[in-house]
């Protein structure tokens, strides 16, 4: 599909930045910054495809039938190929629950949609990333979404526009949508992330570089040797630089992938002179032998990683090797047997679009409704299996809809917990407070009050800790729907006469500022009005003070604080290792459970912070969690046969029932019990 002269440096380029996102992929702490090579790929297309059409635009002998002819030839097999063999790994592997969140992907990714469907996604209760083997398909989606659009407006440009006001016109056009994107990441990150609208400027980069050659081959213009020098040496500091740079906590994209975008430019631009020291070192044949692979070896990575980790719980330097050779193996076999060959046959261009587009996509879209309308197929587990998915799965969520509701207390949920007997419903005298991890524990409550006779309601947000006075930040500035729905818990809680508040949280996570191993999402930062600073250690002074301005605000009001310890958070999710463990026979030594140490490293700080405070206020009754779930060097993630989990660190329902039961039988309530006797 080509006008123009072959460029062996963009096979380079693409080589690059392939590579580096593979590796960022495999382990973020390698190349913190190596997701910009999807930003790289953006700009490149958007130079290619300006680069072929634009002329014949001119020309007037650019047509829409074989230009998406082409595309779809070019990019839809491999994409099939790839997609229908990740069903088949996913209908062997996967839980129902997860088999379902790919069909969802699936059906999205089909329909050219991936990105809106991942943003959707990308939330605190995000699906981890690898249930989602076609995650790496919404930056496929913008360009397809890119190509719907941008031949129309060339066209409409070139009938209407004169040359010198279309630069000009792109050239705003670019700046507002950079502006709009560094907007976009600060208030909706998932949205800046994911949408065109917040990434078209560095397909628009691109493009306006193709138009400008143009412009400067039609003039005859010409550069000095030491123009395309300074340029791809100077684009190539900036991306080294950024790849080092960035992080997964950076401002992205905004002005940081404008920066990246124009430096990829000065790259390309560079190359139009093939002496410069960096289009040689990019035209290097294993660069451009990568170079061709690369939309295979981008499509085959994310599947091979996400289904070995979902195989696997750990990830090692061996593992990416292995890893590594496996995508290497797929992307030749896939390019040489099936990528070029059905790109190149001939064929009229009606049995092109039945056969590489419609059809597929039906196909597709029906098998994901089948999915998701048979809850994933659960049938295809053992009985042994199902049991302990079914546990895993069930939350109070589930649960809490046949409750009887009490509306006198917004913003607390109106969904009764524990004995809700009438005269309960009239005087509620116990609240739960905190984040997702305060939420697992309604369970935990509930059990406790249908035993000594007491109602609760929850009140929280995912993410969001107990704090008052104490904020989630983010770049440098308080996140306020937290604090003003914690500022509006208290008040309730003060206006209520309630007797027991049980905090929760997922403390470690806020002391360490970080997820557990191989999570999804940025890091945690909390602050206050007298220091706002993204640091660890900042984020463990607001906690600790935060958590006793809340503990002296409740005892001040005659409420008795019960603080809950932090479950453990795993590297994978043990509710699937159960249900994998017993399905497959090469999985059967799988460990379940994590060393006591490597909890300790994790959530050291954050235990012992609460026992400090706990020590420091004789009011507070303290729940230490971990002393049921990690004795003799292990912290289990199983007992009496019951998995305790529903991802890598939430409890599920009966496993926090079982901790109850285990903390009661033992006699570790004595306190709050005999505080329960006075309600």
């Amino acid at each position: 599909m080509s006008n123009i002269n072959y460029r062996a440096d963009i096979d380079g380029l693409r080589a690059f930045a392939v590579l580096v996102v593979i590796i960022f992929h495999m382990n973020e702490d390698w190349i913190p910054g190596g997701f910009l090579g999807v930003d790289l790929f953006f700009v490149i297309s958007g130079y290619i495809i300006t680069s072929v059409i634009y002329p014949q635009i001119i020309a007037n002998t650019f047509s829409f039938n074989l230009f998406y002819v082409k595309r779809i030839k070019r990019i839809l097999p491999l994409f099939y190929l790839v997609s229908f063999t990740s069903f088949i790994c996913a209908y062997l592997l996967y839980t129902p629950n997860d088999f379902v969140s790919f069909a969802d992907s699936l059906r999205y990714a089909s329909s050219f949609i991936a990105n809106i469907y991942f943003e959707k996604q990308s939330g605190y209760f995000a699906p981890t990333s690898e249930t989602l083997p076609l995650l790496h398909t919404w930056s496929l989606s913008i360009e397809e979404q890119f190509y719907f659009i941008w031949p129309a407006m060339l066209i409409l440009a070139a009938k209407y526009i004169p040359k010198r006001l279309f630069v000009s016109l792109i050239a705003a056009t670019l700046i507002s949508l950079v502006v709009y994107s560094e907007y976009l990441s600060h208030k909706i990150p998932e949205a800046g992330y994911y949408f065109i609208q917040s990434r078209g400027f560095e397909l628009l980069t691109g493009a306006l570089l193709a138009i400008l050659f143009f412009y400067k081959r039609e003039k005859n213009i010409s550069f000095k040797p030491s123009v395309y020098q300074l340029s791809g040496l100077t684009g190539v500091a900036i991306i080294i630089f950024f790849t080092i740079y960035l992080n997964g906590n950076s401002v992205f994209p905004g002005f940081n992938a404008f920066i990246v975008s124009a430096a990829t430019a000065a790259i390309i631009l560079s190359g139009e002179s093939k002496a410069t020291f960096t289009s040689r070192f990019l035209s290097h044949f294993t660069f451009v032998l990568l170079g061709r692979l690369s939309y295979s070896l981008y499509l085959w990575h994310w599947p091979v990683l996400a289904f070995y980790r979902y195989s696997s719980n750990s990830f090692t330097i061996r593992d990416a090797l292995i890893c590594s050779f496996i995508t290497l193996v797929l992307s030749i076999l896939s390019w040489r047997l099936f990528e070029n060959p059905l790109r190149f046959i001939r064929l009229k261009k009606r049995w092109v679009y039945l056969f590489y587009f419609f059809l597929p996509i039906t196909i597709s879209v029906v098998v994901a409704k089948s999915i998701a309308k048979h809850d994933g197929y659960p049938q295809r587990f053992s009985n042994e299996a199902l049991t302990l998915y079914q546990y895993s799965n069930m939350t109070f969520d589930h649960e809490k809809l046949s409750q009887p509701q009490i509306d006198a207390y917004p913003p607390f949920e109106p969904f009764l917990i524990g004995d809700a007997s009438p005269a309960n419903k009239t005087q509620i005298k116990t609240f739960i407070w905190g984040d997702s991890h305060a939420g697992h524990f309604r369970s935990y409550v509930d059990e406790l009050g249908n035993q000594f006779g007491f109602s609760s309601l929850f009140g929280g947000l995912g993410g969001c800790p107990p704090l008052l006075g104490t904020d989630l930040i983010k770049h440098g500035k308080p996140e306020t729907p937290c604090s003003q729905h914690n500022d509006q818990l208290s008040g309730v809680i003060k206006n209520s006469g309630a007797s027991i508040v049980f905090l929760a949280g997922r403390w470690a996570m806020y002391t360490e500022t970080t997820r557990a191993q191989g999570e999804k999402g940025s890091r945690v930062f909390l602050g206050d009005a007298s220091d706002y600073s993204e640091s660890r250690e900042n984020s463990r002074r607001a906690l600790k003070e935060g958590l006793e301005r809340t503990i002296t605000f409740l005892i001040k009001n005659g409420v008795t604080p019960v603080l809950f310890g932090q479950t453990p958070s795993y590297p994978f999710k043990p509710s699937n290792c159960w249900v994998k463990k017993a399905s497959y026979l090469w999985l059967v030594d799988t460990n379940c459970d994590i060393e006591e140490q490597d909890m300790a490293s994790r959530q050291g700080f954050a235990n012992h912070l609460l026992k400090e405070v706990a020590a420091k206020y004789p009011e507070v009754i303290l729940i230490p969690i971990t002393d049921e779930l990690c004795r003799n060097g292990k912290c289990v993630s199983k007992i009496n046969g019951i998995p305790l989990y529903h991802d890598n660190n939430h409890l599920n329902s009966e496993g926090a029932r079982e901790i109850y039961r285990i903390s009661l039988k033992e006699n570790k309530l004595h306190l709050l019990i005999d505080r329960l006797k006075l309600i």
